[in-house]
């Protein structure tokens, strides 16, 4: 879709870097209008890396928002991705065609890297950039407000927790194993600052969907009632 100015404005403020030159966040990815999309797909940081050439700031904002221009531009960058990356995208291709819903794929850190070895690196050599990252994270989450969050592994959930410690309700504080959380639904609420909620579930890591989820039956039982409640 091309890209609202209103919208692009907001964006800008996301990808940026601290020296406001350079872009060093992604702040999500998507299909389509993103105030459409109802649900969240979270990993922890974001990969792979896509590196924006100076002064193409508005076309990567845009990619983010139309995936063959996202093809055009990085499809190196898409293949050599890893399997996470690529499960989202075949679990979003999944979601669009059995309910006609599309998503938001982001992470809980929108800093850039090149691989999770260099997560804490990253934290050590540019720390405010990293720091923002999370920062960003959360005000696309006011921003979009989704009904859903899917949070992909049991880490992802704990960092979430962490990060919303004030805002977040647990069904059950027991510890269990993310298999058992994948299959429980719904197990977490959080608050935005409006008063609106959104349910929380945990997966597995969604390189392990594949075309048609397979081995995630009940996650998708328990998706599609929700999904079909909120219709």
């Amino acid at each position: 879709m091309p890209i609202s100015t209103g919208l692009y404005k907001k964006m800008h403020q996301w990808l940026m870097g601290e020296d406001g030159k350079t872009v060093a966040f992604r702040p999500f990815l998507t299909n389509g209008n993103p105030y459409k999309s109802r649900i969240f797909l979270v990993s922890t940081n974001a990969v792979p890396f896509f590196k924006v050439e100076d002064r193409s700031e508005q076309t990567f904002a845009e990619s983010l928002l139309n995936r063959e221009l996202l093809k055009d531009l990085y499809l190196s960058e898409i293949k050599g991705a890893p399997r996470e990356f690529k499960g989202s995208l075949q679990f979003e291709a999944w979601l669009k065609k059995q309910y006609n819903e599309s998503l938001i794929y982001t992470s809980l850190n929108t800093y850039q890297i090149e691989s999770m070895d260099h997560a804490k690196s990253a934290k050590k050599e540019d720390a405010a950039n990293f720091e923002r990252g999370q920062t960003i994270f959360k005000e696309v989450m006011e921003e979009f407000q989704p009904e859903i969050i899917i949070l992909q592994g049991s880490a992802t959930f704990n960092q979430f927790k962490t990060l919303f410690a004030e805002d977040i309700v647990i069904f059950n504080e027991g510890e269990m194993k993310v298999q058992v959380m994948e299959e429980m639904g719904a197990i977490a609420e959080v608050t935005y600052g409006n008063g609106k909620k959104a349910l929380v579930f945990v997966t597995r890591s969604m390189s392990y969907f594949g075309s048609e989820g397979k081995n995630f039956e009940q996650f998708k039982e328990n998706l599609a009632e929700n999904l079909l409640v909120k219709v």
